[in-house]
């Protein structure tokens, strides 16, 4: 079996400051094979786009990374800022929640992408401008040739979002990460990316990392998910797995506050509380304090793995044993 295209393995992201260290990821383990796409998802500030990063080499001083992270098999951690440029674009590309900022607003969306598969393929003008081309019609953006010569505020978000996604294959990486690709979308458009990136995993063998907040997507789009809360994977395996038996308090909580259809009339839950400060994360489960089935064994310093199935891994000592458990749903 070939090794995944990505591997997250024990790492850890810490700030230094002249009072204290904050730590942002504390031993996250991740790996992506090629045509998967992986869903991570969690609240604002539980280090998902901290995550993104680390795995692009971007974690800037003060911030010191600790672990390994491999993409198709080269290390990232400890690499120069030279070897990691070269790295990014080839090996992995990454695509972001607002497609508008992503762009240059003083060139056209040709230049733009001429220049850049310059940067990492050895082809000419021409070329690049073909090549430009090839991958707008592959992710089908209406009339290629007339959204070339276009300024970026010429475009619709959507199409924005498809000239991105256009890019980071036009330099053949085999990890894209995206980064809440829909958030500033409309539903319609939201469902187009959304298939687009399923099609190109199952078409092109891409590994895909895919950064959300919402579940609704991660079961439209994903293999797997990982659920990450306070800097920790809680609760990782496939979707069927995750989204239909959930097993942490807290992705039971999760699965709560999002509409289902099919499943009747029912309340929608909030989770009590805020995801806590990085600076202060409490002992033991960082989401205890905002947990109903927490008991005093939650403060302690180890936090069991369970095993629940293949490939799905529960990080709790209260974990729902009952896969019809309802109680947050």
């Amino acid at each position: 079996m070939s090794s995944p295209v990505l591997q997250v393995s024990g790492v850890h992201v810490t700030f230094f400051d002249l009072l204290r260290s904050t730590s942002i990821l504390r031993g996250i383990d991740l790996e992506v094979a090629a045509g998967e796409v992986l869903g991570l998802v969690g609240e604002s500030g539980c280090g998902k786009s901290m995550t993104a990063n680390a795995c692009l080499g971007m974690v800037t001083p003060p911030g010191r990374v600790i672990g390994s992270i491999k993409v198709d098999g080269q290390e990232v951690v400890g690499r120069s800022e030279a070897e990691l440029r070269a790295m990014r674009g080839g090996r992995v590309a990454m695509i972001f929640q607002n497609p508008s900022r992503s762009m240059n607003p003083f060139f056209t969306l040709g230049r733009q992408m001429t220049e850049i598969i310059r940067c990492h393929r050895s082809v000419s003008w021409s070329d690049a401008r073909s090549v430009a081309m090839s991958e707008l019609k592959a992710v089908r953006m209406p009339d290629p040739d007339l959204a070339l010569e276009k300024y970026p505020h010429q475009l619709s978000g959507g199409q924005i979002q498809r000239a991105l996604i256009a890019l980071a294959l036009a330099c053949r990486p085999r990890l894209l990460i995206a980064d809440e690709p829909t958030t500033a979308l409309d539903v319609t458009v939201q469902a187009q990316i959304v298939s687009l990136l399923r099609r190109l995993a199952d078409e092109k063998g891409l590994a895909v990392l895919f950064i959300t907040h919402d579940l609704g997507i991660v079961s439209q789009v994903c293999d797997r998910v990982a659920v990450m809360y306070a800097g920790r994977i809680v609760e990782t395996g496939s979707v069927e797995a995750v989204i239909d038996h959930p097993r942490h308090p807290y992705t039971v909580k999760l699965l709560g506050t999002v509409p289902a259809v099919g499943r009747g009339a029912r309340d929608l839950v909030s989770i009590p509380g805020n995801v806590p400060n990085p600076a202060y994360v409490p002992t033991g489960c960082a989401f205890r304090d905002r947990c109903d089935r927490a008991t005093g064994i939650c403060a302690g310093a180890h936090l069991p793995a369970l095993t629940l199935g293949q490939d799905h891994m529960v990080l709790c000592h209260h974990a729902v044993h009952d896969p019809q458990f309802t109680e947050a749903r």
